[in-house]
């Protein structure tokens, strides 16, 4: 007979493999991108293929959300060692009109999506401009690559959906 704690066991190990295996090969298990294709695709960029549509950023994120509509209507180059800020559109993927109202809830992960889980500081909220138009205010030490998690609540839904209405943002501090 299987125990509580052998079902435990069993889940740690699988998850730590699938991690794992994830970090060598070109997409990781359920994320979408893996580190090593993350490199791969930022080889070559330069500032103004950042934008969102800019082809290998759109590319590279994971799965898409499912009530929303994320677009990043700013630079995602920063500079480092001074406020910085992202604009972000959040859109209602039903009607595609913009979303008032919700709560965006933001982590800024030093390194691209889930490699260091070096995170600075704690989740912080974007400042609503309206019109759907949400900025995420933050500051970075160092140059480097860094990943700016989105989470977006709609006003209408409850605190879980905000893992469903994911998106990771990639940014540039110089």
């Amino acid at each position: 007979m299987v125990t509580r704690k052998t079902w435990i066991l069993i889940a740690i190990t699988t998850g730590a493999a699938v991690t794992i295996l994830g970090l060598f090969s070109d997409t990781a298990f359920g994320l979408g991108c893996s580190p090593v294709s993350m490199v791969n695709g930022w080889k070559n960029l330069s500032p103004n293929s950042m934008i969102e549509g800019g082809g290998r950023m759109s590319s590279m994120m994971s799965d898409s959300p499912k009530d929303v509509i994320i677009k990043i209507v700013s630079s995602q180059q920063v500079s480092a060692g001074k406020d910085s800020q992202v604009t972000l559109l959040v859109l209602d993927r039903n009607t595609e009109k913009p979303m008032t109202d919700a709560q965006v809830s933001l982590g800024l992960e030093e390194g691209a999506p889930m490699s260091t889980m070096n995170m600075i500081g704690s989740m912080f909220d974007a400042e609503e401009l309206g019109e759907g138009k949400y900025v995420a205010k933050f500051s970075v030490d160092k140059p480097g690559y860094y990943t700016l998690h989105v989470h977006v609540i709609p006003y209408d839904k409850p605190m879980s959906s905000m893992m469903r209405n994911h998106l990771d943002v990639g940014i540039l501090a110089k």
